[in-house]
């Protein structure tokens, strides 16, 4: 059965206050820990509510998003957060980039492993992501972004079944153009909604997926929006 999680960010606040509103909710099992930058103002925030963190790790399972673009200097974010975090998702950067950023991840996966490589690729743009895949080995995981692949006129249901075998963790989130041209928002990132063909697709795969599934929405409501999507049809 997959491990239902959303992102530190659902209400206006720190990381320890969204996991103490998050706490009290049953369904939510893990928190993904958002740092898309590190920056001193972050740096000081995370070492302030460690400890309390570290005091929910019995309650939550923790992923933690690494920053874009991905540097050694944040090798530092790593250890930090290292004794509670099962992986880290990072994004590829641009095609020439690739090798290097393939040799950083390299090196961490040799200094950080714990029984496996806990780095875990996942798809923006399609042809950054197959540049750097092309240089990780096998055992680095993908998380399969749903929205970034809706955005691209991909559907998640092929991309499953092509990397069935490593995927680690789904970001699961639609698509809402409509609402986008109003709230100015991403188009992505926007809750489940139930008639969807390639919801519908996907509803037998997360039944069988044992991994982690993120609804990485960025508001409370949206995240009941989607949780009343997954009750809908027997996920949860």
């Amino acid at each position: 059965m997959m491990r239902l999680t959303v992102p530190s960010w659902v209400i206006p606040g720190t990381y320890l206050e969204n996991l103490t509103f998050l706490k009290e909710q049953p369904a939510i099992k893990g928190v993904e820990l958002l740092f898309f930058f590190y920056d001193r103002e972050t740096q000081s925030l995370l070492h302030k509510e460690w400890k309390g963190i570290l005091e929910l790790q019995s309650r939550f399972n923790f992923t933690v998003h690494l920053p874009e673009p991905l540097l050694s200097l944040h090798e530092e974010l790593v250890e930090q957060t290292l004794p509670v975090t099962e992986h880290y998702i990072f994004h590829a950067g641009p095609p020439e980039d690739a090798p290097a950023l393939a040799g950083l991840i390299a090196s961490w996966g040799n200094r950080f492993n714990r029984g496996k490589n806990p780095f875990v690729l996942e798809n923006t743009l399609l042809r950054k992501f197959e540049a750097l895949l092309e240089y990780l080995p096998d055992e680095v995981g993908i998380c399969m972004d749903t929205g970034h692949l809706l955005l691209e006129g991909k559907e998640p249901g092929a991309f499953y079944r092509r990397f069935k075998e490593r995927i680690q963790e789904i970001h699961l989130h639609g698509l809402d153009h409509e609402k986008a041209r109003i709230d100015g928002r991403l188009p992505d990132h926007r809750p489940l909604r139930l008639n969807e063909p390639w919801f519908q697709e996907a509803i037998p795969l997360l039944a069988a997926f044992t991994g982690t599934v993120n609804l990485e929405v960025f508001s409370w409501e949206e995240v009941l929006e989607s949780l009343g999507v997954l009750q809908a049809v027997g996920l949860l």
